[in-house]
């Protein structure tokens, strides 16, 4: 049995408890309620950027770069920097763009598909805000080890060790932080597509 043959087996469950809509009037009531939540995830991302921005500006002042002496990493680092920067600007473009393209779609078809490229975009920003915590947490524990030479072997996998663990955690609370923060407006985008896809059918 595919998707599709279980969307509609669960729609028909369903189907007996609940009001009966015609396609005209769910269509103004889907329409609404996946524009809001596309909405809100525009107006999260935003002020997840803003709060990000100022965490990095509170930990990135003038005497954490000069105490870089590498002049090689310090350049690896401003160019990260403004190449994230750069891919959030183009993420919250695209929320942006998801939601002004949702309020003048007029058709079940049109909605169905800004519904699915709302949730990709949202996938995508989620999957790339957690790997790019993970190579930063990676390159600088390797730089923290890399500055101290008095480790031994069991004292280097000892740290090795306590990082991994505490990566672990970390994505692990950031994976849910994320699931809280986007995963209920996905779902409610979700639901609004099963029932257009009921329509549609």
């Amino acid at each position: 049995m595919d998707e599709l043959d279980l969307i509609k087996k669960d729609w028909q469950k369903r189907n007996e408890d609940l009001p009966k809509y015609t396609q005209d009037e769910l269509m103004p009531m889907l329409h609404k309620k996946s524009s809001s939540s596309v909405k809100w995830i525009f107006i999260v991302s935003i002020l997840e950027f803003a709060f990000w921005l100022g965490i990095d500006v509170l930990v990135s002042s003038e005497e954490y770069m000069d105490s870089i002496e590498n002049q090689s990493f310090l350049w690896f680092l401003k160019i990260l920097t403004v190449l994230n920067y750069l891919v959030l600007f183009g993420f919250i473009y695209l929320f942006c763009k998801n939601y002004l393209r949702i309020q003048v779609t007029d058709s079940v078809r049109k909605l169905m598909k800004q519904i699915i490229n709302t949730r990709k975009s949202v996938k995508y920003y989620v999957r790339y805000n957690i790997g790019l915590f993970i190579i930063m947490f990676l390159i600088g524990g390797a730089r923290a080890i890399m500055m101290q030479t008095t480790f031994n072997t069991l004292e280097f996998w000892i740290i090795c060790g306590i990082m991994v663990f505490i990566l672990l955690i970390v994505v692990g609370l950031l994976i849910l932080f994320y699931r809280v923060l986007y995963g209920i407006l996905t779902r409610r985008l979700y639901k609004n597509y099963k029932i257009l896809n009921q329509m549609e059918l």
